[in-house]
Formats: C-alpha cells, sequence, structure tokens
C-alpha cells in the first residue's frame, strides 16, 4: 500500500470515525474508486448497513457492543459487515429467538426482506408464539422456542389480531400496495375497532406482505 495514502487514511479516521467513498477518495488526492477501496481493505474496514453501505469505517472491534454493533450519527455497523450476515448470526445466538419488532429495533432497520430471503435460503425459520412469529436457528429451534413460550405470559400467548382487522389491512395495501404499516394505520384511523400499529405489523408479518412485496398469492 502507498504509504502517504496509508497515513491520509489514518489521519482522516482521527479527525472523524465514519466517511462516504467521495469524501475519501478527495482527501486521497483524487483518487480512484479502486485505489480507495485497496487503501481501505488494507487497514481494514466496514461499510454502513443502513444508508445504502455509503459509509465507510475503519475496523475495531472493541467499539462493538455486545451485540456486535456500531453506531455514529445515525450511521450504522456491525461487526459482521452485512446486514444478512448480522442478522443470521444474532438469530442464531439468542436464547429465545427474536421477533421482527425487536430485530428492528436493536438494528434500527426494516428487516422483513432480509427475513424472508434467509428463510427462502433455510437459514433461519419461524413459529408463531402469542400475537408475532418469533425467528430461530434450525439447529437450535426448539430450545429457542421452548424459552420463548417459558418467557411469554399467557395473555399474550393467546392474542390474535382479530379477522376484521387482517381483512382491512389487506384491503388497503390492495388499494395501495406501496403503503407501510405507519402508512397503512394513517389510512385506516377512525376504523372500529380502533386499529394500531402493532396489529398492523403482526400482518406484515403474518403475510409477509408490504412495500414491494403486495399481497400473498393463493
Amino acid at each position: 500500500m502507498n504509504s502517504a495514502h496509508e497515513l491520509r487514511l489514518r489521519t482522516a479516521f482521527r479527525e472523524r470515525p465514519v466517511w462516504t467513498l467521495a469524501a475519501l477518495r478527495e482527501r486521497l488526492g483524487g483518487v480512484s474508486d479502486w485505489t480507495a477501496h485497496q487503501a481501505l481493505r488494507t487497514l481494514g474496514h466496514r461499510t454502513s448497513y443502513n444508508h445504502n453501505s455509503r459509509y465507510y469505517a475503519l475496523l475495531d472491534e472493541r467499539a462493538f457492543d455486545r451485540w456486535g454493533l456500531w453506531s455514529h450519527q445515525g450511521v450504522r455497523f456491525s461487526r459482521d459487515g452485512t446486514l444478512t450476515a448480522t442478522v443470521r448470526r444474532l438469530v442464531g445466538e439468542a436464547e429465545a429467538g427474536w421477533t421482527l419488532r425487536e430485530l428492528e429495533e436493536l438494528l434500527g432497520v426494516k428487516l422483513q426482506t432480509v427475513l424472508t430471503t434467509l428463510r427462502r435460503r433455510g437459514e433461519i425459520e419461524r413459529a408463531k408464539i402469542g400475537p408475532a412469529y418469533v425467528y430461530v436457528a434450525p439447529e437450535t429451534a426448539a430450545d429457542q422456542l421452548a424459552r420463548r413460550r417459558e418467557s411469554q405470559p399467557a395473555r399474550q400467548q393467546r392474542s390474535e389480531v382479530p379477522l376484521e382487522i387482517v381483512v382491512a389491512v389487506l384491503l388497503v395495501l390492495l388499494r395501495h400496495p406501496k403503503s407501510d404499516p405507519q402508512a397503512v394505520v394513517r389510512r385506516l384511523k377512525g376504523h372500529s375497532p380502533p386499529i394500531v400499529l402493532r396489529d398492523v405489523e403482526e400482518v406484515f408479518d403474518r403475510y409477509e406482505v408490504g412495500p414491494k412485496k403486495g399481497l400473498p398469492s393463493s
């Protein structure tokens, strides 16, 4: 590696921890994408798993929390590199699996597409526990689901989204297929009984519907 590039990169990341590739290329004297990537690869780096992988940071194992995650001003990184690899690891490590909502709150991004892809590959599984699906690893699914059932209040285990709410949500998606859960709740404002975000997210998860997916096939 060019020693001048290494020095400039290290200095840049000491000044601030997160950079775009364009900004780093300029810092290195207007080099090509390939040269900038080579310099980053030599130092060891991670790309953000949000913001379309637009941001770069140097790999520092000490920075990651107990979940293997690190963020800076809303830019999120994982020790695994990609979002798919991160979700696969987290599901495998979880004692009682994860629900969609739990994973999205932890990672700060939407995960329906990633979870669906991993399920189709056979790398994770899911099972209905109470009002939501729980995602587990194939090798340890029985133990993870048993722990989840033990920790789930009996009232929650019996909870189901009423059929009339399911139908109302799916009708909105039929008319407005690009709607996310928040948009569906807004469109159903005033519905009786009231429809809350939790119920809509459950319908999205159960039927694997949402933006760019449309309604489930028969």
